[in-house]
């Protein structure tokens, strides 16, 4: 999520992605002032401490510095989770980043994912959570978010239905504000914790239909589906999406042929 408090967020370590050379094809969209890619899952966003451990923003680097020569910049604006995938906005000069902090800051920006949740015992077509949230727990080094009565940050997501798999649903989220694992600590306190996720609850294997017995979900099933808004300088309307990458469609596929809970 864009902005979010500096928080030590190291989740249960579960195996790196191989660093990957970046391809030209994983290029959304791309002007003198911003670059917008499609993060593949399991890389995270900005180095960490580990300095041997690949990221979005060094592999790019490298490709950008291959590709143009020179040392190119590469502005962080806008973060994913690891294994979160999908739309990642970074700036090419220096000279946007105040306009894009304030498309972030300023709430302008329309950012749409798409979860593979738990149907829980009545999932609506539509609805929304409005609350705070703030750190409830720790497991290691890795912090937990939830609701907190007094304290935490204001959060907001708007959630609707676009698939009903079964015990599962496809659902869509667009969150209006950018906490710590807004989308992942929303659904499953609502009980729909999402696929791949036990941090928060949720289920990483489940029943397929035929022989094809039990399937698991690799990573958290989130998907960073799209981005809606006006070039801070060009003033255009920009409207990038990313199609989902193929773990999620594998899994989605899968659960149109799951048994019923």
């Amino acid at each position: 999520m864009a902005h979010e408090k500096s928080v030590r967020r190291n989740e249960p370590t579960r195996p790196s992605a191989p660093a990957p050379r970046w391809s030209p094809e994983r290029i959304l969209f791309e002007d003198e002032w911003l670059i917008v890619v499609d993060k593949p899952a399991g890389l995270p966003t900005q180095p960490t401490l580990d300095a041997r451990r690949a990221s979005v923003h060094s592999t790019l680097t490298t490709f950008l510095r291959e590709r143009d020569g020179g040392a190119p910049y590469l502005g962080l604006q806008h973060r994913l989770d690891r294994d979160t995938s999908g739309v990642l906005l970074f700036t090419r000069d220096p000279r946007a980043n105040a306009g894009v902090t304030a498309l972030f800051s300023g709430k302008t920006v329309r950012k749409t994912y798409l979860a593979l949740a738990v149907a829980g015992a009545a999932a609506p077509d539509s609805w929304e959570v409005a609350n705070h949230l703030g750190i409830v727990g720790r497991e290691g080094k890795a912090s937990r978010f939830g609701a907190v009565r007094s304290g935490g940050d204001p959060a907001r997501t708007s959630f609707r239905v676009v698939e009903r798999l079964g015990g599962f649903i496809l659902v869509e989220a667009s969150p209006h504000t950018g906490r710590t694992h807004q989308i992942r600590v929303h659904l499953a306190e609502g009980g729909h914790p999402i696929l791949g996720d036990p941090f928060y609850g949720g289920p990483t294997r489940f029943p397929a239909g035929g022989r094809t017995g039990m399937v698991g979900a690799s990573r958290v099933m989130l998907h960073a589906a799209g981005l809606e808004f006006v070039h801070p300088l060009t003033q255009g309307a920009m409207k990038i999406t990313c199609p989902c990458p193929e773990d999620f469609e594998t899994c989605r596929r899968a659960l149109r042929t799951a048994p019923l809970p």
